[in-house]
């Protein structure tokens, strides 16, 4: 029995043609449109940190932030995060709050304010419990993003939140 020949260029059948696309009305052209994204808004904070817009150095500061509460909320200091110089006297005093179980669950970044040499970044702490708004400050010390400073209410952290009585309307957030 001889084995079928093998052909080096077979000929394929056309694909079939496919129907043209349906006419798209104006309006959906319109979305189709390249435009800024908006980056999500907090009830309390305002709009979001946006890390895909971010500057570089933006960008290395918010991961420093967001590296350092995140240890928070595995119930330890993170001192690697913190100014050198400042490092004792905010590890002692974060940890008074950790001890006393006033931690954050989770987390969220707000605006980003670059300032002389440093930065600022609004913060807002959620628990179980309650929650909490302040500010992150961040200083740049040999290429390296440092917190220096961190103003919230921990012991807001342990207190039931209310509930909100309104509907969440993005125009209203100052």
């Amino acid at each position: 029995m001889k084995p079928a020949p093998i052909t080096l260029n077979p000929q394929k059948a056309p694909a079939p043609a496919r129907p043209a696309p349906p006419p798209v009305p104006a309006e959906q052209a319109l979305l189709a449109l390249p435009s800024p994204g908006l980056p999500p808004v907090d009830f309390e904070l305002g709009p979001l940190a946006d890390l895909l817009a971010a500057s570089r150095p933006e960008r290395e500061g918010l991961n420093a932030a967001g590296r350092f509460l995140d240890g928070l909320a595995q119930g330890k200091v993170p001192e690697e995060e913190l100014l050198p110089e400042r490092r004792e006297e905010l590890a002692r005093s974060l940890q008074y709050y950790l001890d006393r179980r006033l931690l954050p669950a989770s987390h969220r970044l707000g605006q980003y304010s670059a300032e002389d040499g440093g930065a600022r970044v609004k913060v807002r702490l959620l628990s179980k419990e309650g929650e909490s708004r302040g500010e992150l400050y961040l200083s740049r010390l040999e290429g390296r993003w440092y917190v220096s400073d961190l103003q919230a209410g921990f012991l807001q952290l342990g207190e039931p939140r209310p509930r909100r009585q309104g509907k969440f309307i993005p125009a209203e957030v100052q």
